[in-house]
C-alpha cells in the first residue's frame, strides 16, 4: 500500500506499508510488516530529513507484535534515532525498550503500561483492518509510535463513502482520541491531546484508505494512491 502524505494541503511525504515474509523470531513464527516514510516535493527541496522505517514482527498465531523497531531522523537534525521495543519480553506491566542515537550504545528505556495488551503502530493498523462492531463501539488501547507510548480511545464512527485516487469506495470510519504517556505509564501533562480519523475499506480487502490527523504542525492527511493485494486469504468472506 502506498500513500501520499500532505500537510495543510501540501504534499510532503510518501508512505509505503508492506507485508513481508514469515520467519522465525526467537522460536516463534512471525510475519514482518514495515512502514517507510520518505520526504517528497517541497519538503525534500527544503532539506526535510524524512527517511524513516517502522518495522514490526507480528506473531502469526495471535496478530500481536513481538518486536517493534524504529529507525528515523531526529526532528530538525541529522541524527538518526534507533528504538527497539521488545513486546514479547514484557513482564507484568513493564515492556523492555532501548534507545540510541547514531552508533552510540543502546540505553534502556523500560515502559510501564496499564492495559493487558500493548500494540505498536503497524500492529494497530493490522488490527483495525479486522475490527467489526456497531457505531459507537469504543475500545481503549495503548500503542507505541516510535519510542513513545500513547493511550488511544478508538471508536467506530460508522459507514461512509470515501473518494480516493482508487475511486469512490465504501469505508468504515474509526475516530480516535489520544494522549502521550510518560515512562511511568502516566499521562504526559506536557503533551497536547490529539485526534485522528481512519477510514478502512468496507469490503473483503479491508484496506486502510485514509488517515486525517491533527498534529503540532497542522492538519495532516495520509491517503492511499496505490494498492497491490497479496495472495493470502481475504479478511472478510
Amino acid at each position: 500500500m502506498q500513500y501520499r502524505v500532505s500537510l495543510q494541503g501540501v504534499d510532503i511525504a510518501q508512505y509505503n506499508f508492506e507485508v513481508g515474509e514469515i520467519l522465525d523470531l526467537n522460536g516463534k513464527r512471525a510475519i514482518v510488516v514495515q512502514g517507510h516514510a520518505k520526504a517528497v516535493g517541497l519538503a525534500q527541496m527544503l532539506g526535510g530529513n524524512v527517511d524513516d522505517h517502522f518495522t514490526s514482527w507480528l506473531d502469526i498465531q495471535t496478530g500481536r507484535s513481538l518486536r517493534f523497531q524504529v529507525d528515523e531522523f531526529a526532528s530538525h537534525a541529522q541524527d538518526i534515532e534507533h528504538t527497539v521495543i521488545d513486546l514479547a519480553g514484557r513482564k507484568g506491566d513493564m515492556v523492555p525498550a532501548t534507545f540510541h542515537l547514531n552508533d552510540k550504545p543502546p540505553v534502556p528505556e523500560p515502559q510501564k503500561t496499564s492495559l493487558a495488551e500493548t500494540w505498536d503502530f503497524n500492529a494497530f493498523l493490522v488490527a483495525m483492518r479486522a475490527w467489526e462492531g456497531n457505531p459507537g463501539t469504543t475500545v481503549p488501547i495503548e500503542v507505541f509510535r516510535s519510542r513513545n507510548l500513547w493511550h488511544v480511545d478508538v471508536k467506530i464512527h460508522g459507514r461512509e463513502r470515501l473518494v480516493t485516487e482508487l475511486g469512490e469506495l465504501p469505508a468504515l470510519r474509526i475516530d480516535a482520541h489520544l494522549y502521550k504517556l510518560d515512562r511511568a505509564g502516566q499521562k504526559d501533562t506536557g503533551s497536547d491531546e490529539r485526534e485522528f480519523s481512519l477510514w478502512i475499506s468496507d469490503d473483503d480487502g479491508r484496506v486502510p484508505l485514509q488517515i486525517n490527523a491533527k498534529t503540532d504542525y497542522g492538519d495532516v492527511k495520509m491517503q492511499i494512491v496505490d494498492y497491490q493485494p497479496g495472495a493470502g486469504e481475504r479478511l472478510r468472506k
